[in-house]
């Protein structure tokens, strides 16, 4: 999990590339991990998880074979297998409440050191040009051209400097929306009596940390999510007057500039915003046009300029009703094995809490979604694997005697079935209400 995100090989050591290191990595790894979960029982392994991702990954394949061929099939099928065998490997290894807090651990102090490594950049411009893009901040701008190629030391204000990291998170939408995921993990670090005074000096440093690198990505999506996470973690904890109020400052604060700055301030008005809206619309076109297994994986910018900047709409206009179905189910059972979780064992259990503090990280990640074209990102697989090895570690730490609705099959077609209905709704609201 830590090369994956932290690249330190691509980094730091180049030259040994050649000798494909991440590969035998790889095979070390899933050799080994098969290994031991033979001799736990196979871990969180769930037949019906995995039956659905071996679909979802055969629908992938058939989706761009009918479409492209078969050498672009086998192409698109080892693209997906990267976060395929993310899900695999997590639910072969993370089993216990010990392993899940590890992992746990591992995820948020990779996404730390990306965070300070982009502070480098940021103030003594250590790698700039690698970690930052930058922008006009209006059209009509015009960058001095002495400016600093530090980021900090440019007070031209004609330019943003967007923040971004390394691997599949070089685009700063993609980094802010990690940031967000791993944010509540903090709290894994303290025990629920802790007194306050211990949580505010541990996990205030670290919050404030994450929250200034977020800003420097200035991505608009992980805003919306930062404000959809915080009402869902507080949404049992303050009055719904209260949400109100946090969700409203957050989207707020970023629709006057105080975040983001520049043109990066929400606007339905501004021109990426109707481009969006553009290829949302193409989306549902080419959903009717190949209602099964969409235009093929991967093949959504052969039928329009660009990407769909929405995952959901990316999903089922490549994959179609049949991919997007089975997308969406593995989404649903995630949920729903969270929610069955908090349902049943009590909050002040350690499977409790990490469920609560797991879903807020979803929720973060699935409004960022709905702005980013993100759908088979490692991120997600990762997560909803981390869901089943939680609730597999709930039910064994709570046999059936003690919670036996704990133990009671997973309710996930009709949801699922919902779901799909639901979000083709919605993605046809946006695009009628933003013309």
């Amino acid at each position: 999990m830590f090369m994956v995100f932290v690249r330190p090989i691509e980094q730091f050591a180049p030259d040994l590339m050649a000798y494909r290191p991440i590969l035998a990595l790889w095979v070390v790894t899933f050799l080994a991990s098969v290994w031991d979960a033979r001799r736990r029982d196979w871990g969180a392994a769930n037949r019906l998880q995995f039956g659905l991702l071996a679909c979802l990954s055969l629908a992938a394949f058939l989706s761009v074979w009918f479409s492209s061929g078969l050498e672009d099939a086998m192409a698109a099928f080892g693209v997906i297998s990267t976060p395929v065998m993310l899900f695999v490997l997590t639910c072969l290894n993370v089993d216990t409440i010990a392993r899940f807090k590890t992992l746990t651990l591992v995820f948020l102090g990779s996404v730390t050191l990306l965070s300070l490594q982009g502070l480098l950049a940021y103030f003594y411009g250590v790698d700039a040009n690698e970690l930052f893009i930058s922008q006009l901040s209006s059209e009509n701008a015009i960058p001095p051209k002495d400016r600093s190629p530090i980021p900090a030391e440019d007070t031209s204000g004609t330019l943003i400097w967007r923040l971004r990291s390394v691997g599949f998170l070089n685009d700063p939408n993609d980094f802010g929306q990690t940031i967000i995921v791993v944010a509540p993990w903090i709290f894994v670090l303290f025990s629920p009596a802790a007194s306050l005074f211990s949580r505010l000096s541990l996990a205030g440093p670290w919050l404030a940390l994450l929250a200034y690198v977020l800003t420097l990505t200035h991505s608009r999506g992980a805003m919306l999510g930062v404000a959809a996470a915080l009402v869902f973690f507080f949404k049992d904890r303050v009055s719904r007057v209260m949400r109100v109020l946090l969700a409203a400052a957050a989207v707020g604060a970023f629709m006057l500039g105080l975040v983001g700055g520049g043109d990066r301030a929400l606007s339905g008005k501004e021109r990426s915003a109707s481009e969006r809206i553009d290829a949302w619309n193409d989306g549902i076109s080419m959903l009717k046009d190949h209602p099964f297994l969409g235009v093929g994986y991967g093949n959504f910018t052969e039928h329009h300029i660009r990407t769909a900047h929405n995952s959901f709409v990316l999903c089922f206009a490549e994959l179609g009703l049949v991919g997007y179905f089975l997308w969406m189910s593995l989404i649903v059972l995630s949920f729903q094995a969270l929610n069955r979780i908090v349902q049943c064992v009590n909050s002040a259990d350690d499977h409790a809490r990490y469920a609560v503090l797991l879903r807020v990280s979803m929720v973060g990640f699935m409004v960022c979604a709905w702005f980013l074209s993100r759908t088979f990102v490692p991120t997600l697989f990762i997560l909803m694997a981390m869901a089943a090895g939680l609730l597999h570690a709930a039910r064994q730490a709570h046999p059936v005697a003690v919670a036996p609705e704990l133990h009671q099959p997973l309710v996930w077609r009709m949801p699922s079935a919902k779901a799909v209905v639901f979000t083709l709704m919605l993605v046809s609201m946006f695009i009628r209400f933003s013309r």
